[in-house]
């Protein structure tokens, strides 16, 4: 067969067929291995012992480095096999090699956060960030001074951004979340209502119609996913609440209540938080509560991601130290 215009002349290599031998050209992890243990040891014996192979195996490897490297590497003399100049040259290259190598075996395995740098993106509801954000600021600063976190709020899509990469964890009550995330769940939450101390009308155990009949003020936003307890009340009891004030987030409502005579119906961990800053008192609801469960989600990709792993169970503490039940692993 004549060959075609543009092959290589017959007997020579063709960039594929070049491109292969030139990989072959390259040392294995292996023979890295044993270069620098014979380095470091000068006795194919005892890199034998060292590695858990046996001589001749050793010899080949040696043999092979010999043709790759076209030198003897190393020569027998009367204090062992001793490097070349050649070998002294190549080794702290070969040495890092080894080092990275390993250590890309083992990225992902090991997270130690007292001296760990990483960045950690979180979406995380807005209760969230007052309820339990203060607990992880202070454990990230006892456990892990180098470790950040950027919080970024839940929209609509928050699941398409775990899934993406741009996020490492999703905190709050999110049922849109789907089945394809990985929860936890971190504690159930009910309400109560939040009020300032003094307030001449509210009180623990006063009727259901006078609770109602106070001036409320009500927090309600596009995209909340947990059952507002208006909705609750009028479903169960027939009623609605009187509401004098209502705005689209909980930012700032401890001084309009400590402030006023409005009350708030809000979550039980919140009202915690919120009462320490201002002068205000919770008592229960005259009626059962609504309630929901706060979990944290993440994507399959970082279930053995020793940082995130890491990050996960500091929460999950958070959580436990607010007074919240042991977290439960919700199988996906």
């Amino acid at each position: 067969m004549r060959p075609c215009a543009g092959d290589p002349p017959l007997g020579d290599a063709g960039p594929r067929d070049r491109k292969l031998e030139d990989t072959k050209a390259f040392p294995d992890f292996r023979q890295i291995s044993i270069f620098i243990a014979l380095f470091e040891l000068g006795s194919i014996a005892k890199v034998a012992a060292r590695l858990g192979m046996n001589a001749s195996t050793v010899s080949m490897a040696l043999a092979r480095l010999r043709e790759i490297y076209q030198d003897d590497l190393y020569v027998r003399s009367a204090v062992g096999m001793i490097p070349t100049v050649k070998a002294e040259s190549i080794y702290p290259a070969l040495k890092q090699a080894q080092q990275l190598l390993q250590a890309s075996t083992l990225a992902g395995d090991v997270f130690d956060p007292a001296v760990a740098t990483r960045r950690f993106r979180v979406a995380m509801s807005e209760v969230g960030v007052c309820v339990l954000m203060p607990g992880l600021r202070a454990l990230l600063a006892a456990e892990a001074p180098g470790v950040s976190l950027e919080q970024v709020e839940i929209t609509a899509d928050t699941p398409w951004h775990l899934e993406s990469g741009a996020l490492d964890l999703v905190v709050g009550h999110v049922p849109t979340m789907g089945n394809a995330v990985i929860r936890q769940r971190l504690y159930r939450e009910h309400y109560v209502c939040l009020g300032r101390i003094g307030h001449p009308a509210l009180h623990a155990d006063m009727p259901v119609e006078a609770f109602l009949g106070l001036s409320h003020l009500s927090v309600a936003s596009w995209g909340r996913n947990r059952q507002r307890w208006e909705d609750h009340v009028a479903e169960k009891l027939g009623a609605r609440p009187n509401i004098r004030l209502q705005q689209s987030s909980f930012a700032g409502i401890e001084h309009l209540l400590a402030d006023s005579d409005l009350v708030a119906v809000v979550p039980a961990r919140l009202a915690g938080a919120l009462m320490r800053f201002a002068p205000l008192v919770a008592i229960d609801l005259p009626f059962e509560s609504p309630s929901y469960v706060v979990h944290q989600h993440w994507h399959p990709r970082h279930k053995k991601d020793a940082g995130a792993t890491w990050l996960r169970k500091a929460l999950a503490r958070v959580a436990q130290e607010e007074g919240a039940p042991a977290p439960e692993l919700i199988p996906r």
